[in-house]
């Protein structure tokens, strides 16, 4: 069952748990209507896996990724629904490897920063 919470005109659902009782799964909403306007999902040793936030149902501002040492995974923008501008991949030792530019939700150009090659 669902957990919430009612914090800053936000509302945060627990809405599912990993079986050592730490969140896995989490919804912030707003309004009278619960937009979603947020979205986290965590590991099971609590650290977080990703977060990305939304706009009228659709994927909209930053979408962050982690590996679970805590650094960043990849990195992407979304307007409206659509990956927009530059997205990053990083390894796990948090060193960017690979940048992906997109408009309005088409792969123009993948870059591939270990070796300067382009595709």
């Amino acid at each position: 069952m669902p957990v919430t919470l009612q914090d800053d005109g936000l509302t945060k659902h627990i809405v599912r748990t990993h079986p050592n009782g730490k969140p896995y799964v989490v919804m912030y909403t707003v309004g009278t209507n619960n937009e979603r306007v947020r979205e986290e999902l965590y590991y099971d040793n609590g650290k977080l896996d990703y977060v990305g936030n939304y706009k009228n149902g659709q994927e909209h501002g930053d979408w962050i990724y982690y590996w679970q040492n805590g650094n960043v995974k990849s990195f992407e923008h979304y307007e409206r629904g659509l990956e927009e501008g530059v997205a990053y991949d990083y390894n796990e030792k948090g060193v960017k490897i690979k940048e992906y530019h997109y408009r309005k939700g088409v792969l123009l150009r993948q870059v591939d920063l270990t070796s300067n090659s382009k595709n």
